[in-house]
Parts: C-alpha cells; sequence; structure tokens
C-alpha cells in the first residue's frame, strides 16, 4: 500500500510538472500568472542573443523590461474584452504572414520559433496580444486630431535650424554581386564596352533582393550607410555615373555604380510634410495612451516576484500601480 501510495504521488508530481503547475510565476495580474517559461520564450522570440545568457546582469535587465510588458499586455486584453474588441483568425493569418515577411520567409521564421521554443498556437496568442493593442490603441486615442498643415509648418520653422530636418550627403547607388573575383573582373570589362548596367545586373548577381530592380540599392548616406566598410569606402570615392573595380566583402564581389550625389542640406518642408504629421500625431497620441494607461493601471493588482519587479522600483515583490512602476 505505500509504494502504491508513494508511485501515485510520484505520478502525481510528474502530471504536475509536464502541465505547466510547477512553473515559476514572475507576476501576477488580478490574480493571472505570468510564469517564468512564459517569459523566456518571449525574451528569445523578440531579442534572441541580443538578451545575452540566462543568469547574467543584461539577460536579467532583459527580464525586468518584458515582465512589465507582459504585466501591461494582460491589462491591454483585459480591457480591450471589456470595450468588445476582438481579433479574427483572418486577422491573425494576415499578422502571421507580415511577421515571415518582417523574418525573411517562412523558413527563417520557423527556425526563430524554434530557437526560441515558440509553438504555432504560442506565436498566434502572441499575434493575438499585438492585435489587442493595436485595436484598443486606436480605440483610446480616437479623439485625438489630426494634426494640421499649419501645425507641422510651426513644427517645422521651430526646428528647422537645430539640426532635425538637417539631411547627410546621400549616393544614388546600384552594385552586381558575385561570387568570384573573375566574373566580376568579367562583368567590369563589359561595362567598359559599352554593356548595361541593368541587364548584367539581372544575367549575373546573386543578390537577390536587387538584381531584378538593376541592382539598384536606391539613395543611401554617404557615411553610416549600414553597408560593409569595404563597400562604403569604395562607394565614397565615386563620383556619379562612376563604376568602382571589383571589392570584396563578407557577402562576395562587387562591381558598384554611383548614379548620382545629393548634396547634405535642410530637407525642404514639402518633401517631410506628411511624414512630420504622421509623427506629431503618433506623438499626440502616444501621449494620450499612456496617460490612460497609467490611470487603468492604477486599478489593477499587479504583484511581482523578487528580481522580476521592473528597474524604477526594486520594491521586492511589492504590487505595482501605475505611479510606481515603468511603462514598457
Amino acid at each position: 500500500m505505500v509504494k502504491i501510495m508513494m508511485a501515485a504521488a510520484l505520478a502525481l508530481a510528474v502530471a504536475a510538472i509536464l502541465s505547466g503547475c510547477g512553473d515559476a510565476v514572475v507576476a501576477t495580474v488580478n490574480g493571472q500568472n505570468i510564469t517564468k517559461s512564459e517569459l523566456d520564450r518571449a525574451i528569445k522570440f523578440n531579442w534572441g542573443s541580443k538578451a545575452g545568457n540566462p543568469g547574467s546582469a543584461q539577460y536579467k535587465s532583459f527580464e525586468q523590461q518584458m515582465t512589465d510588458i507582459l504585466v501591461v499586455q494582460k491589462i491591454i486584453n483585459a480591457e480591450a474584452q471589456k470595450r468588445g474588441i476582438t481579433v479574427t483568425d483572418a486577422e491573425i493569418n494576415s499578422a502571421y504572414s507580415q511577421e515571415q515577411q518582417a523574418a525573411g520567409g517562412a523558413d527563417k521564421l520557423k527556425s526563430k520559433m524554434s530557437d526560441a521554443g515558440v509553438s504555432q498556437d504560442q506565436l498566434n496568442d502572441m499575434l493575438r496580444d499585438d492585435l489587442y493593442f493595436q485595436k484598443l490603441f486606436a480605440a483610446v486615442t480616437k479623439s485625438v486630431p489630426q494634426v494640421t498643415d499649419a501645425e507641422a509648418q510651426a513644427y517645422y520653422n521651430q526646428h528647422k535650424t537645430d539640426g532635425t530636418f538637417n539631411e547627410p550627403e546621400k549616393r544614388h547607388v546600384r552594385h552586381i554581386l558575385v561570387a568570384d573575383q573573375a566574373t566580376a573582373q568579367k562583368i567590369k570589362a563589359q561595362l567598359a564596352a559599352g554593356a548595361d548596367f541593368t541587364a548584367l545586373a539581372k544575367q549575373y548577381s546573386t543578390d537577390t533582393s536587387t538584381k531584378d530592380k538593376g541592382g539598384d540599392l536606391g539613395d543611401v548616406p554617404s557615411q553610416n550607410s549600414g553597408f560593409d566598410p569595404a563597400f562604403e569606402q569604395a562607394m565614397d570615392k565615386l563620383g556619379p555615373g562612376q563604376i568602382s573595380d571589383p571589392v570584396h566583402t563578407q557577402y562576395g564581389w562587387h562591381i558598384i555604380q554611383v548614379l548620382s550625389v545629393s548634396p547634405p542640406g535642410v530637407q525642404p518642408f514639402d518633401q517631410i510634410k506628411d511624414d512630420l504629421k504622421r509623427s506629431l500625431l503618433l506623438e499626440q497620441q502616444r501621449s494620450v495612451f499612456d496617460k490612460w494607461l497609467s490611470d487603468t493601471r492604477a486599478s489593477y493588482k499587479i504583484s511581482y516576484s523578487a528580481g522580476y519587479e521592473p528597474a524604477a522600483t526594486q520594491k521586492v515583490g511589492a504590487e505595482q500601480s501605475s505611479g510606481s512602476s515603468t511603462q514598457p
């Protein structure tokens, strides 16, 4: 009988572990738990190796940030449901397609999910959370008026001399990328003989993102372009219409052409008006939403396990409210 009872107890313990009952709780929101495994999945999926190694000071900082983000998401989900906001399967499917595109394709997204230990159902839950946030944000900020041309012009006039709208020198660049120097030299010779750059890019380039556009990379800053340093240095030596000798980078061998060079200066208002209006509107909407969230959060009973509370408070196990916690 004793052996049977011990075996039964062991079976129950194993079942509890397998069902997640043994998962540590890092925070609660009105009695709803946020678990350590949920936290780790969110960190790995959103930040990957940037979060550092578990147990490190860097990872602990990410734990604190993400714990509070998950706390806020619990509040957002509850408030969205109170307002009758719903998310359809079709919307989740659309968001999933966008997630695939952002990850660089279906295979890369699957790899990202695998690395983070995120299942398809768990990813769908994350996407649903994002959609709840987007819809609630729109509902809370719907009364914020649109920014007028006059308001945008006033902001532009106030800041046009402080560097806010400065634009660096830019180069309109295109390239042909190949695997070896010999092929690059052959392409360079063909260009020197009058061959069409666009046609050669479509024929030879291994850069699948630009080859069908004739290798066009668009207008890029001459400095801090984000390109490989060797590529940027070669690009910066070229004037309008000039073509480089083969340039070697970590990606292969490039033939680079600069089509035009735009000098630095202040961006004209008409060129940035629409983007500026959107930016100013979003700033106002964020201010309204943050105030709403702070007020709403105060009505929720929130507690953090020791070490997971927002860094700004460091109140071990204390209940947090909008007046004492860090927003994500």
